[in-house]
């Protein structure tokens, strides 16, 4: 089955392109735009021939590929995965083989154009040769035009669009010619009107004929490509789109090359065919910039869902660390209201310990050596007492440097109560206070009468008891 529909592309694309071919070269012999006849301007008339011949053998072979791949409809072959190597390799080679078919069959435009000029001409000893090699140049440009016509859409439309504007132009002109009794052999013109009364630039570009031809080529462009640019096609077959139908015009002026001369027509195209090339390719890229259908709406919706989406994740981090703040403040609020709220203890554990017995005396649980003899003054223990002065043998007078005199001086004495000291006793245990001896040197009244030291009322301290 898909040889066959194979085989049915391809004498398709035979048959509408020989047809195509011949109807396009009978059309130009009956308006007498063709002619190979030698005639009195016969050297324009001849290169306008040529520059036709190549033109219709080149879009006869566009022709008949568009054609036959339309007819081929569900026939074409059609890969299991397209997007693969061999998919690709499929589709290629379906486009190739129908563009030779064509090729093959616009081939009839050859005899069709070699035997009319077989007549001797004076500038040309074998016309007929140089008219069958326009035609086969003109076929190998078609044979390219028309693979990339089956690849894109908006290219095959440009080409049928500008070879329809191309011989309706020819035949107003001929049949205005033939209204005025004109000769219509150098009546049409490819691509571009014969404006007579007109502004030539530097003698050689017609200015009416080179406008002309440069905005029907942009608005052939643009529209051409605005049915496959609002489908959604390729955007860079839509874009290359506008050039192909004004590139075969400037093929066919560039191979028949026209002399130069002043007020020439065919020199004023041939000049001009290169800017219709970019006008036509500038109106397709205009084209397929604006995208197919709805495309500016998706565009502007897809810019509102990212807009959206940015906001909405915005908006959760920003809960997020509102909520992660607000847990630690409340964590910290709880901490601080336990801490408030928690009682203070004291344990006598924590604070009592043992009493240690030193001497006979001990306050509280800190046991305090007596101070009863020059030995005990001297030791290690009291070593941070002798910083404040010398201490000699008991019974004797203390002296101590001026700190212990400024300390002496600050600190009130008073006296203390007979009674009380008579019968004040050192305390072996438990919470009564021991003697302690100052921290000073006092005078006794008598060598060997045991002094009695007053107790002092120092700063933040308490009263201690006489030494015995």
């Amino acid at each position: 089955m898909a040889a066959r529909s194979w085989v049915t592309s391809i004498f398709t694309a035979v048959g509408v392109a020989a047809g195509a071919g011949a109807a396009q070269l009978g059309l130009g012999y009956g308006l007498g735009i063709i002619s190979w006849q030698p005639t009195g301007s016969s050297a324009t008339v001849w290169v306008s021939s040529l520059a036709w011949v190549a033109w219709l053998a080149a879009t006869s072979t566009v022709i008949g590929a568009i054609c036959a791949d339309r007819l081929a409809g569900a026939g074409a072959p059609v890969p299991a995965n397209p997007d693969s190597v061999s998919g690709q390799a499929l589709i290629v080679a379906w486009r190739v083989v129908v563009a030779l078919a064509a090729a093959v069959g616009s081939l009839i435009v050859v005899p069709l154009v070699a035997i009319p000029s077989r007549a001797p001409r004076p500038d040309n000893a074998a016309p007929y040769f140089t008219a069958g090699g326009y035609a086969i140049a003109g076929l190998i440009v078609g044979l390219l035009v028309a693979i990339a016509a089956l690849a894109a859409r908006a290219i095959a439309a440009n080409v049928i669009a500008s070879s329809a504007w191309l011989w309706t132009l020819a035949v107003v002109a001929v049949a205005d010619v033939v209204r005025v009794d004109g000769d219509t052999a150098t009546a049409a013109q490819l691509g571009t009107w014969q404006f007579t009364d007109a502004t030539w630039i530097n003698g050689m570009v017609n200015l009416p004929g080179a406008l002309l031809m440069i905005l029907i080529a942009l608005i052939i462009g643009a529209l051409a490509a605005w049915p496959a640019a609002r489908r959604g096609d390729h955007r860079v077959g839509v874009a290359v789109s506008g050039l192909a139908g004004p590139l075969l015009v400037a093929i066919a002026y560039f191979l028949a090359m026209p002399a130069l001369g002043e007020h020439d027509q065919h020199l004023s195209a041939f000049v001009i065919a290169p800017y219709a090339v970019l006008a036509g390719l500038a109106g397709s890229v205009i084209v397929s910039s604006i995208g197919p259908r709805g495309s500016r709406a998706q565009a502007r919706a897809n810019r509102r869902a990212v807009a959206a989406e940015r906001d909405a994740r915005s908006a959760a981090q920003y809960s997020e660390w509102t909520a992660a703040l607000a847990d630690a403040d409340d964590a910290k609020s709880r901490r601080g209201a336990e801490d408030d709220e928690a009682p203070i203890t004291t344990s006598s554990s924590s604070w009592a310990k043992e009493p240690v017995a030193v001497g006979a005396a001990s306050v509280g649980s800190a046991s305090v050596p007596e101070l009863d003899s020059a030995t005990d003054l001297e030791s290690d223990a009291y070593a941070p007492s002798r910083a404040y002065g010398k201490s000699e043998a008991a019974g004797r007078t203390y002296t101590s440097d001026s700190a212990n005199r400024a300390y002496a001086e600050d600190t009130e004495l008073d006296e203390p109560d007979a009674a009380a000291t008579a019968e004040a006793k050192p305390a072996a245990t438990g919470t009564a206070r021991p003697a302690v001896a100052p921290l000073w040197p006092t005078e006794s009244t008598t060598e060997d009468a045991p002094s009695t030291a007053k107790p002092s009322r120092g700063r933040g301290r308490g009263r201690g008891k006489p030494a015995e």
